[in-house]
C-alpha cells in the first residue's frame, strides 16, 4: 500500500480491495450481471486519483520540511559568546507571532532567545521590518556619511537576500495552500465514496451471496 495514504485513504484502499474481490467472485458464480464490474473500474480510477493525490501532497509536505532548515540561526550565548555548547530548548514566539529558537549554553548554564527566527516565512516579515527601520534611521538625516554608507550595504544585502529566497516561499506557499483545499475536498469525497462502497458491499452480503460464497 502506498505509504503517502493517511489513515482514512488506507481505510478505502482495504474497503475497496474486499469489494472487487468479492464482486468478482460473485460475477464468476453467475450472481452478478458482468456489467457490475464498471462500479470495479470507476473504484480503480478514483484509488488512482487518490494515490495521485497522496504522492501530490507527500512531495510538497517535503519541500516544506526541507524549506523549514534553509534558515540557520549561528547563534551564540551572549554571556560566553560561543556557540559550540548551546543546545536548542525549544521555540518562542515574538509579540507579531514570528518564531525563534531558545537555547541552553551548558557552558553557561543559562537559557536565551535568539534575536532571529527561525524559519523562512518568519524570516522575510523580520528581514522587511529590519529594512523599514534602516530606511527610516538613514532618512532621518543624523547618521555621518559612513554610517550611512555602511547601512546602503546593509539594505543591498537584505534586499539580495529577500530576491534571492521569497519567489521560493511565495511559489511554495501557492502550492501548499492548493494541496490543503485539496486536502480537504478529498477527505469529503473519501468519506462518501467510502459510504457508497460499504452499502454496496452490503447488497453483496447477502445469505444467498455467502451461500455462494462457500
Amino acid at each position: 500500500m502506498n505509504p503517502n495514504f493517511k489513515s482514512n485513504e488506507r481505510e478505502l484502499v482495504k474497503i475497496a480491495t474486499f469489494f472487487k474481490r468479492q464482486s468478482r467472485k460473485l460475477i464468476d458464480a453467475g450472481k452478478l450481471d458482468r456489467e457490475h464490474a464498471q462500479v470495479g473500474e470507476a473504484v480503480d480510477k478514483f484509488i488512482t486519483s487518490m494515490e495521485e493525490h497522496a504522492n501530490a501532497r507527500a512531495s510538497i509536505m517535503s519541500d516544506r520540511q526541507t524549506l523549514r532548515k534553509i534558515v540557520k540561526d549561528n547563534a551564540v550565548c551572549p554571556r560566553c559568546h560561543t556557540s559550540d555548547k548551546l543546545k536548542i530548548a525549544g521555540t518562542e514566539k515574538d509579540e507579531k507571532g514570528r518564531a525563534s529558537n531558545r537555547y541552553k549554553c551548558r557552558k553557561c548554564n543559562i537559557q536565551f532567545t535568539w534575536n532571529r527566527p527561525n524559519n523562512p516565512w518568519d524570516m522575510i516579515s523580520y528581514i522587511q521590518e529590519m529594512m523599514d527601520i534602516l530606511k527610516s534611521q538613514r532618512e532621518s538625516g543624523t547618521m555621518s556619511e559612513a554610517e550611512a554608507e555602511q547601512v546602503a550595504k546593509a539594505l543591498e544585502s537584505m534586499q539580495s537576500n529577500l530576491d534571492t529566497f521569497k519567489p521560493v516561499i511565495d511559489a511554495h506557499n501557492e502550492e501548499y495552500t492548493r494541496i490543503i483545499e485539496r486536502d480537504r475536498e478529498m477527505e469529503k469525497i473519501i468519506h462518501e465514496f467510502k459510504n457508497s462502497l460499504l452499502i454496496e458491499k452490503i447488497k453483496l452480503d447477502t445469505w444467498e451471496n455467502r451461500d455462494a460464497n462457500k
